[in-house]
């Protein structure tokens, strides 16, 4: 039976979603998680990834899939007493979460690369069949230009302000992709373009050196779309999440459909896993160029098995 080499790009809350699912219907084939940098920022020194931990949290079992990030059960001292000493920061960090964030960057300043970090990371969180990478080595933070004539990184647009202001602008770092990244991109058997917002999160990736030429190297490209038209979202943070993808898509004159979102893909990806509740996108996503595949995008489980089916 085959085993597949299969690659997910992914933002956070997409990919701690299916990453787990993924992993365990691949019939031990192997995965490889290639995730967005562009949300990286410091925080009081330390060097943070929202994206990577929180897929690897949910790789780990410890992700608190209720709040959408950070660790179950998790308590915050330390921000707290920031905020006794007039200090609240605006990005809340875990006090179990900080311990992640001080090996990392300790790692760093051993001489580390973000990627080598990552991996020893994942070791000791016991991720063990599953390969954990940064899309890229480098400091690739993405920017945001708000209408009002602001520029803030995206984490402050995101989380400060809520993802509430329209954008004019969404400022991708680019730069070099990993070298780990863009090897395993053109090893793999299949290429998952994720869940996620694709412009801050899959566009991130994509505006990397080598990331498209490598993704063009793989026999099979799918792509998932990241809404579901047909249906309102009940949870807080998958309505957040979808604000600010809509503000993003904006910026590049797109709405929030799968059929406008095959468009970014053009060219990319062979597939668009579009939910069965749109079926009425399925043309403009041919038009693009892509072909639909219709799939249960709200179900974790049933959306990997159809990834699982297509890519062996």
């Amino acid at each position: 039976m085959s085993r597949p080499s299969v690659v997910l790009l992914t933002g956070g809350l997409g990919g701690a979603r299916l990453a787990p699912r993924l992993r365990d219907v691949l019939n031990q084939g192997k995965l490889s998680i290639v995730a967005n940098v562009g949300d990286n920022l410091m925080w009081h020194g330390l060097l943070v990834c929202p994206d990577l931990d929180s897929v690897a949290y949910a790789l780990a079992g410890l992700w608190d899939s209720e709040r959408g990030w950070g660790l179950r059960d998790e308590t915050f001292r330390v921000r707290d007493t920031l905020a006794d000493l007039h200090q609240r920061p605006w990005f809340n960090v875990g006090d179990r979460d900080l311990a992640l964030h001080l090996l990392r960057t300790d790692h760093l300043r051993s001489g580390y690369s973000l990627t080598d970090a990552t991996q020893e990371l994942s070791r000791r969180l016991g991720i063990t069949s599953v390969e954990m990478l940064p899309a890229s080595d480098e400091s690739n933070e993405t920017y945001v230009l708000l209408e009002d004539s602001r520029l803030l990184h995206f984490q402050e647009w995101y989380v400060r302000e809520q993802a509430d202001p329209k954008l004019g602008e969404v400022r991708l770092a680019g730069g070099m992709a990993s070298k780990a990244a863009v090897h395993t991109i053109e090893s793999a058997d299949a290429v998952i373009l994720g869940p996620s917002n694709p412009i801050t999160s899959i566009g991130a990736i994509l505006a990397l050196d080598g990331i498209e030429e490598a993704i063009r190297s793989a026999p099979r490209r799918i792509a998932v779309s990241p809404v579901v038209v047909g249906v309102e979202p009940n949870d807080a943070g998958v309505r957040h999440h979808a604000l600010a993808r809509r503000r993003a898509l904006a910026t590049v004159g797109r709405v929030d459909t799968p059929g406008a979102i095959a468009g970014l893909y053009a060219g990319l990806a062979e597939l668009l896993l579009i939910d069965n509740f749109d079926v009425g996108e399925t043309e403009e996503v041919r038009r693009a160029g892509l072909q639909p595949v219709q799939a249960d995008l709200l179900d974790p489980a049933a959306l990997a098995e159809t990834l699982a089916d297509l890519c062996t």
